[in-house]
């Protein structure tokens, strides 16, 4: 397995560079793996975000300049930071121009988001030291997806449609089939599984037909694994520590194979007592499964202050600017809570009875009764 010492990634970057400089204007490869002789199906990384300490950022430019080429600067920032650099593939690194701000809105961290179409461009055989070397950053990772194109289309989409409406299938509660059609005819054939946001587990799967969302160029139905919070954080550890492409490659495959079960439902809560569908059972016998679990964590008082300061704050402040005075802003605040109230689950009620009447708001600092700092504004 690769070490993380700065030697290792120097020397795979002068690697990198003379293969990048040998190239005659080739487009680079995704990691490839073959079912047999005759078919071939693509596995590889789609998406990554990553959160780095402000004072890495002349560096990671520069690393990223290596990769992508000269960036350019505007100020259209993601995330509510100001300003960013950018490259002609997608990617773009948002940050603060202002330390103060930095510190006070991001806690001192910038972020970096590379598509797919900017990680299609590093060749095969550099993918997974290029996750390597970016691990002397320290980075923070909140979203890593992973793909797999089965060019055999072992399934449609289309036919999942009963299995799905059956509940024949393990590791997410929500489903939803999208399909859009032009003058009758079929333009896109999805079923997605899970939710994103906040409210999601960290984990969602998208299976479509990707003849149809790439007009004709690519015949296969895409897997594709959108991995965050500490789901990413996990995948991402993984994956940039891998020893060569093949390695990288059964990772991502058993990465999608592990995100879903299909399965013949019969009444047993038991999943591994069931049978599992024969077109998955193929479908895994090619990709393996590893499965990325996360120790389910308590909801605490705390967790929903800090929720509210960094994630809501900046949206109320958005919507008070738009009343014509404080007292119809903070009127429709009050009914807007009020509609919460109606709305709030089991488990938020119980959180709420738990800590009711128990905290302050004291200079700045929220606190219990027994005097603990419960989130510093």
């Amino acid at each position: 397995m690769f070490g993380s010492s700065r030697a290792v990634c120097e020397k795979g970057l002068k690697q990198m560079k003379a293969r990048t400089e040998s190239k005659t204007g080739k487009t680079p490869r995704n990691v490839k793996r073959g079912v047999n002789s005759q078919t071939k199906n693509e596995v590889g990384l789609h998406w990554l975000r990553i959160s780095i300490n402000r004072h890495y950022l002349p560096k990671v430019r520069a690393y990223l300049n290596f990769y992508f080429g000269e960036s350019s600067q505007d100020g259209y920032g993601l995330w509510s930071y100001d300003t960013r650099y950018y490259w002609p593939n997608g990617a773009s690194l948002n940050y603060d121009s202002a330390s103060s701000r930095s510190d006070s809105v991001h806690n001192g961290k910038f972020t970096v988001e590379i598509p797919g179409q900017a990680l299609d461009g590093i060749d095969q055989t550099d993918l997974h030291l290029f996750l390597l070397s970016l691990r002397q950053f320290s980075p923070t990772c909140t979203r890593c997806d992973v793909f797999f194109d089965n060019y055999k289309r072992t399934i449609k989409p289309a036919d999942l449609h009963d299995i799905v409406k059956d509940h024949d299938y393990s590791g997410f509660r929500k489903t939803q089939i999208k399909q859009g059609h032009d003058c009758g005819r079929l333009i896109h054939d999805e079923i997605d599984f899970g939710k994103r946001g906040p409210n999601g587990s960290g984990q969602y799967l998208r299976i479509y037909d990707k003849l149809l969302e790439s007009e004709g160029k690519k015949n296969c139905i895409r897997f594709e694994v959108e991995f965050t919070k500490e789901r990413a954080s996990k995948v991402f550890d993984k994956l940039s520590q891998v020893d060569s492409v093949d390695a990288f490659a059964t990772l991502c495959g058993s990465l999608v194979g592990g995100s879903v079960k299909f399965v013949h439902r019969n009444g047993d809560k038991n999943i591994s007592r069931l049978t599992v569908y024969d077109f998955w059972l193929e479908i895994l016998e090619l990709l393996g499964s590893v499965v990325i679990r996360i120790p389910t964590k308590e909801t605490d008082i705390e967790g929903k202050y800090k929720y509210i300061y960094r994630q809501v704050t900046p949206t109320l402040a958005l919507l008070r600017g738009t009343f014509v005075d404080d007292i119809d802003f903070f009127n429709w605040l009050n009914d807007a809570i009020g509609e919460g109230e109606l709305r709030m689950s089991q488990a938020q009620i119980n959180l709420a009875k738990k800590n009711k009447r128990n905290l302050r708001y004291d200079y700045g600092r929220v606190v219990s009764d027994e005097g603990e700092i419960m989130n510093d504004f």
